[in-house]
């Protein structure tokens, strides 16, 4: 047979096996594994899923496991929102020895030599790091300096000043103190560099540390339990069987309060971008003082609209969602 006719049919068998793309919004939930860059999950997952509009809510570094929440469809509209959620992880550190990266993947550039630390002074230690602060953003990291980004300029040897940004620790705990290896559990603000945090302990400890282990077991409301393993996500895509963990659109901001349409003709007003003041006005559990965002519902629990009733300069106030919560 004429190679060309061979490539055809090779082409249209793996068409075939190639699941046709359907329309779904809202969110999966991912237990990433080791190895595999966030992008590279949202890639694989796109086309062996047949979904077309996919994204996540925050990256985590290749060697890192845990909780990676995907956004399909119209939910890509809401990742904003849901980046801006506390996190939770678990991580192991080794004290002692510091690298480059912060984390074992790294060069080591220094070695302590000195005595164990106490258990005491480590969790008193740890405690103190509690509370909001300013975090340097590490050298290796995605975040662009002068149009390039920081592991860009790192991995080319130029040594560029890295900014600093806000951020808050809610909770630190060790778990396990048997030196020089910790566990540790930690509850942070958006933005959090975990290898920095530990980083920083370790020179607050005077010995160093770097990150060996890193999983993320929460994001916002969402649980890696509540998580699916990449490989078994890859299983059921032959009978579409995953669609019956996608969280829909309502579901995946019932932590936002939410103010209920019933009115059809206000309903239709809202889905053409526009929002009576009277209406809202008449709407008594809205604060003025609210930032946002808030739901605006309609029946069947169906997301109308997302709106900040005091937006940032240059901020829409209000984003609304055509499709309905039904996996079509």
């Amino acid at each position: 047979m004429h190679e060309t006719a061979l490539t055809s049919m090779d082409h249209r068998k793996r068409s075939a096996q190639r699941p046709r793309s359907v329309p779904v919004h809202g969110l999966l939930l991912v237990d990433k594994p080791e190895g595999r860059t966030s992008h590279d999950v949202v890639d694989a997952l796109r086309r062996r899923l047949g979904v077309s509009k996919m994204g996540h809510t925050g990256t985590l570094d290749p060697f890192a496991t845990g909780l990676l929440v995907l956004c399909l469809g119209e939910a890509t509209r809401i990742a904003e929102v849901l980046t801006h959620t506390d996190k939770r992880y678990v991580f192991r550190a080794r004290l002692g020895v510091e690298t480059d990266t912060l984390d074992f993947t790294g060069r080591v550039t220094r070695v302590y030599e000195g005595p164990a630390v106490s258990p005491e002074r480590l969790r008193n230690t740890a405690a103190g790091m509690v509370g909001p602060q300013l975090q340097q953003v590490p050298r290796y990291a995605a975040v662009k300096v002068h149009g390039r980004r920081l592991y860009e300029w790192a991995r080319a040897g130029k040594d560029m000043e890295t900014p600093s940004r806000p951020v808050e620790i809610y909770a630190l705990h060790i778990q396990d103190d048997t030196w020089p290896e910790i566990t540790c559990r930690v509850h942070c603000s958006k933005g959090t560099y975990v290898r920095q945090l530990a980083a920083d302990l370790g020179r607050r400890l005077g010995c160093g540390a770097h990150v060996t282990a890193l999983r993320r077991t929460n994001c916002g409301p969402f649980s890696v339990h509540d998580a699916l393993p990449l490989d078994a996500l890859e299983r059921m895509a032959h009978d579409r069987e995953w669609m019956r963990h996608v969280i829909p659109l309502h579901a995946a901001l019932s932590h936002l309060p939410a103010l209920v349409v019933t009115d059809a003709a206000i309903r239709n007003r809202i889905r053409h971008g526009q929002l009576p003041k009277t209406w809202l006005d008449s709407q008594a559990v809205v604060a003025e003082g609210h930032g946002g965002p808030v739901r605006l519902m309609g029946p069947n629990n169906v997301l109308l609209a997302l709106w900040w009733p005091v937006a940032q300069p240059g901020q829409r106030r209000l984003k609304v969602f055509q499709s309905s919560d039904s996996l079509i």
